[in-house]
């Protein structure tokens, strides 16, 4: 039952290890990617979550509301001798759009940012998996060994 337990462990923690190893190797390239452009990161973030950003962002999608009503308006019959009918439609699109592309702005920068300041931890965390794993093997031969002695002991 132990050399099962121990084979067990062995093999557990041989997986655990190599997995955390190739991971780590992962993430750490990756970091080393990030932090080329660690300062366009941050600058990036911090645009996209100033007061002035997010003004801006609520005044256009209030302004996106309001653009149908004007494109409405500038559609209208009594006025449609004018050729107002592209700008309100052009209007309408524009700002929604707009509103739209500073929303996901801003949302891949907060994924982008938050990122680059997790993967250190990632980092430190699956190097403490590889140690968890070298433990989980000396365990596992431990136990196949003493298992083997007392096998040996028995028979003689």
């Amino acid at each position: 039952m132990a050399s099962t337990g121990g084979g067990f462990l062995l093999g557990f923690g041989l997986c655990l290890m190599l997995m955390s190893l190739l991971l780590g190797f992962i993430a750490t390239e990756a970091y080393r990617e990030f932090e080329k452009y660690a300062s366009e990161i941050e600058r990036l973030y911090y645009i996209t979550h100033s007061s002035r950003y997010q003004s801006t962002l609520k005044a256009l999608e209030e302004l996106s509301g309001v653009a149908g009503g004007i494109r409405d308006a500038l559609c209208h019959q009594l006025i449609s001798w004018m050729g107002l009918c592209g700008v309100g439609e052009g209007l309408a699109e524009t700002t929604s759009n707009a509103a739209l592309q500073m929303k996901e702005l801003q949302y891949t920068s907060e994924r982008l940012y938050y990122t680059y300041k997790a993967l250190p931890i990632v980092t430190y965390s699956l190097g403490g998996l590889v140690i968890i794993g070298l433990v989980l093997i000396i365990g596992g031969i431990i136990l196949i060994i003493r298992a083997r002695r007392r096998e040996k002991n028995q028979v003689l």
